[in-house]
């Protein structure tokens, strides 16, 4: 659905590949953000579980996922839709989207 001919349908499937995408180890409570030893413990473990991820199956998964997504947010006719992309991949993603091959397209967006 990230090429049908709707920008709605687009916007919609970009959201949900972003929700679908997020690692679950990065799910926590954005409502109670404290700069806690015990936060920052287990910020540095989530993250340190997402490194390990980078290689296996389900990160290939996200990759390839990712790569769809920044697709969209550079390609998209709709500046809605590329900046909905854009909007939801938030930090949760840095790990992955650090990555060398995603750097040209981030920079492709930072001129939209």
């Amino acid at each position: 659905y990230l090429h049908h001919g709707s920008s709605l349908v687009r916007r919609e499937a970009a959201l949900t590949c972003c929700t679908l995408l997020i690692p679950g180890e990065l799910v926590t409570s954005t409502t109670a953000k404290t700069t806690t030893a015990s936060s920052l413990a287990t910020y540095d473990t989530q993250h340190a579980a997402i490194k390990r991820r980078l290689g296996s199956y389900s990160g290939r998964v996200v990759e390839e996922g990712l790569c769809q997504l920044l697709k969209v947010a550079v390609s998209d006719l709709s500046p809605v839709v590329r900046l909905t992309v854009v909007q939801a991949l938030d930090e949760r993603y840095d790990y992955f989207l650090c990555q060398t091959h995603h750097l040209q397209p981030l920079f492709f967006l930072l001129q939209d």
